[in-house]
């Protein structure tokens, strides 16, 4: 009987212990909604480390995006960066992924029928 307690017991903590290795990203389904605006994302996780948006020429709309990059470990150290899409100051899409990284600070790239300007912070 002692023999199954003590079985029983490290199997608790080796689940405990195999769990409280992975991280998760705090940009989520349950901390984020479609339709947040860019305002209450800022107040809820920062300053962006970069930023860029983009206008269609077309019909004049702005589409703005907002970068945070994270530390995660997931089955070995990752940096993840969350890509944020606002259109009409609302929130309309989040990726995660890695991003390259870019040796210059602006990047201005004319495509018809838009004009996008990235920048960082």
């Amino acid at each position: 009987m002692r023999k199954k307690i003590i079985r029983s017991v490290l199997l608790i903590l080796l689940c405990i212990f195999i769990s409280s290795c992975a991280t998760t990203s705090k940009f989520s389904s349950e901390s984020l909604n479609i339709g947040m605006t860019k305002e209450e994302v800022i107040a809820k996780f920062g300053k962006p480390y970069k930023s860029a948006f983009s206008q269609d020429k077309e019909n004049g709309g702005i589409e703005e995006t907002l970068f945070y990059r994270e530390f995660l470990y997931i089955s070995g150290n990752s940096n993840i960066t969350n890509i944020l899409t606002f259109k009409a100051g609302k929130l309309i899409s989040l990726k995660q992924g890695l991003e390259s990284d870019t040796t210059t600070r602006t990047t201005i790239i004319n495509t018809p029928p838009s004009t996008v300007v990235q920048t960082s912070n």
